[in-house]
């Protein structure tokens, strides 16, 4: 009894080495060489991506998981970012897909481009990238990224209703979701005014419509009554309440909470307004 506990106390103290998450396994790719697994922590991150890494950090970053895959003169680099939440995945997939040609079966938010296959599922950002235009080196980029959404399993992330089936439905394919001041600076830097000062918050945001009907839609959560108030302010609204109010620069701007606004700016935020309780 004496030594069992004295093995379990070794074990609690044993430094712990990254958990491994979804990989890919040989079978996913026949014929092709899959390296060990290497993984890269966010103080390790800075060094392995060579720019970026306070972007991740600041949705929230536990662990990437990189592998590289070869055959003959064909080569891809998979990487799997693991964040700390679902939203976090989806924050970083939409600032950094580009324009997306095709998407993968089964997964609503993927972009399969020429240069890189690039999803969020639950809490996992993947990124496939082939290092060759060979046909071969693309389908087994597909054939990848494929097995590890299947690997991942659980579901897309859901952004609130109004964005799904509800009146700023036609805005869901262009969501984008930012949480900091870099994130504005990668995506919509039009809003660093009004969010100047604030460190911390939850934007989503979209675009929808052409013409004199393009229309601009956000939600903005902020972390404090206080931080909501100075937003306001800036916005040229001081006060704001419950009612929808029209900025000077033609937005309209309800309060929903202490720490909540809803936005609206373009040729339907009037009819969209009447829309929205």
């Amino acid at each position: 009894m004496r030594r069992y506990v004295l093995l379990l106390l070794l074990l609690l103290f044993i430094p712990r080495t990254a958990a491994a998450g979804p990989l890919l396994i040989a079978k996913d790719l026949p014929g092709w060489d899959i390296s060990t697994p290497d993984f890269y922590s966010a103080k390790q991150l800075y060094g392995y991506i060579n720019g970026g890494a306070e972007l991740y950090l600041e949705y929230g970053f536990r662990q990437v998981t990189a592998q590289r895959c070869t055959k003959e003169s064909h080569e891809l680099q998979v990487d799997i970012y693991e964040m700390t939440s679902p939203e976090a995945a989806f924050g970083m997939y939409s600032i950094l897909h580009g324009d997306c040609p095709a998407a993968l079966s089964g997964a609503e938010w993927s972009c399969v481009a020429p240069v890189q296959i690039l999803f969020a599922r639950d809490r996992y950002l993947v990124s496939v990238v082939p290092y060759d235009r060979s046909t071969e080196t693309r389908n087994a980029a597909k054939d990848a990224a494929a097995a590890l959404l299947k690997r991942i399993g659980a579901r897309d992330f859901r952004p609130d209703e109004i964005f799904r089936s509800g009146p700023l439905s036609p805005g869901r394919s262009a969501l984008l979701f930012l949480r900091g001041p870099l994130a504005l600076q990668n995506a919509l830097p039009a809003w660093s005014d009004p969010l100047a000062g604030i460190d911390h918050f939850d934007l989503f945001f979209t675009r929808f419509g052409d013409g004199s009907r393009k229309t601009e839609a956000a939600i903005l959560d902020c972390k404090s009554k206080q931080d909501l108030e100075k937003v306001l302010m800036q916005l040229g609204l001081p006060g704001a309440g419950k009612d929808w109010t029209q900025t000077k620069g033609g937005a309209l701007i309800k309060r929903k909470s202490p720490r909540q606004i809803w936005y609206l700016k373009g040729g339907q935020a009037k009819a969209l307004s009447k829309r929205i309780p």
